[in-house]
């Protein structure tokens, strides 16, 4: 899990469901990477797809993972 993940989750999580290249815009990061880090969380669970365009939410895992993430960071 890097810093950019958490960041694209509690995006996801803000304007759920969202296109990849919309997060990416907002965080400022290369469109390529954001694919690549959102296919690593899917396959972790963190986030699922909502339609055949990629268009994602966050998933109860990545609600929890955010949830530990602002405990620890408190």
């Amino acid at each position: 899990m890097r810093p950019v993940d958490i960041n694209i989750l509690v995006s996801f999580k803000r304007t759920q469901p969202d296109y990849v290249p919309l997060v990416a815009n907002r965080l400022g990061i290369h469109l390529s990477y954001a694919e690549r880090r959102c296919d690593l969380l899917t396959e972790h669970a963190f986030i699922t797809s909502v339609t055949d365009e990629a268009v994602y939410r966050v998933t109860d895992k990545g609600e929890a993972l955010l949830t530990d993430v602002q405990t620890t960071k408190t």
